[in-house]
């Protein structure tokens, strides 16, 4: 009876721990400062959210709303697998979309597991009948008054053909290529799901590339950090922070929701946020 007694607290604090891992969202702050930051942009707040997987936090996703109302920020990034296409509730995804652009204006670019969803397309109709806009194809502007800083967005890999296509590679460099085409020499924001392409965003004169997909690595630990990520297997090097190449930074955030792997340890759900200032030479 002693035995079975502990073996039950065990149980119920461990159902408690992993709850808590997953449920408690936290904040993390970055700065960017650059002279490329124009005056109008000094302080310019962008909050990202990545990897939401039609995840619970609360009733309708009360406790994630409040987190992203006290960032106060100018505008919210959203960065792929805004749906889980192993788990689809399609409706609170939807909902969440409404949510979100009540609070700020909204970008949005695909992830993988929009590619794979096979209901996407009602996805993305809705998308477009919603006020969040959906950059995954083309690129936009940030105006404040007369100053604009280049927002850019790419759809994920998989949209470019399977992983056992020799040419998705090329198709994806060729739309990144494309959207360089349509700015100048101002700063320049990436949107793209997967941080594992640092090295091609590098190649281009972007600034600032915002990622997710890694979630964190899923289970984190002191010195190894994450254990696993998607695409980039067992000890990954891209799975959260700002990394940096050439001069481009490549932000990753740890996501939301989790997918095939149902549990997150000491990796906690994460809100990002990235302000802007001007570096003064």
């Amino acid at each position: 009876m002693k035995y079975s007694h502990i073996i039950l607290g065990f149980l119920i604090a461990l159902a408690r721990f992993l709850y808590k891992e997953d449920k408690d969202i936290v904040t993390t702050r970055y700065v960017h400062k650059s002279d490329r930051v124009p005056y109008a942009f000094d302080g310019y707040r962008i909050i990202q959210i990545s990897d939401f997987h039609n995840a619970r936090f609360g009733r309708r996703s009360r406790n994630l709303l409040e987190k992203i109302k006290e960032a106060d920020g100018d505008v919210i990034f959203v960065t792929g697998d805004i749906i889980d296409r192993r788990t689809p509730y399609l409706k609170r995804s939807l909902r969440f979309i409404d949510q979100l652009t009540e609070i700020l204006p909204t970008y949005y670019v695909t992830g993988n597991h929009e590619a794979h969803y096979k209901h996407f397309e009602t996805l993305e109709r809705a998308i477009g009948q919603s006020a969040m806009k959906n950059i995954s194809r083309t690129s936009d502007r940030l105006y404040i008054g007369n100053e604009y800083i280049h927002i850019l967005g790419l759809e994920d890999l998989w949209f470019y053909g399977d992983e056992e296509d020799p040419m998705i590679m090329e198709r994806f460099e060729l739309s990144l290529r494309e959207r360089m085409q349509d700015k100048d020499d101002r700063l320049t924001l990436l949107m793209s799901h997967r941080p594992d392409q640092i090295d091609l965003y590098s190649r281009f004169p972007i600034d600032l590339v915002f990622t997710g997909h890694a979630h964190g690595g899923q289970i984190r630990l002191p010195f190894v950090k994450g254990l696993y990520a998607p695409h980039q297997g067992i000890l990954p090097e891209y799975t959260e922070g700002v990394h940096t190449k050439n001069d481009t930074s490549v932000v990753i955030s740890r996501g939301l929701g989790n997918s095939r792997f149902p549990f997150r340890v000491f990796n906690h759900p994460e809100i990002v946020i990235v302000d802007l200032e001007r570096e003064v030479n």
